[in-house]
């Protein structure tokens, strides 16, 4: 596996806990306190790590093996 292809798992791993954590405590505890401008930046956060992931996904299958 090249550098390239390593760093992009790498990546994609790291995101996505952060993603699982934003959708497990990040929202609900934004929106328990009734923090508004918490609660958008916590799903904004949220919805762009999901693209983010979805477009390294999309780069490391795309590569021939």
């Amino acid at each position: 596996m090249d550098n390239c292809t390593y760093n992009k798992i790498k990546l994609m791993h790291e995101l996505s806990r952060i993603a699982g954590f934003l959708e497990r405590h990040g929202k609900k505890d934004a929106k328990s306190a009734k923090h508004t401008k918490c609660i958008e930046i916590m799903n904004n956060l949220h919805k762009d790590l999901l693209s983010y992931i979805d477009q390294l996904s999309a780069g490391i299958s795309k590569r021939k093996i």
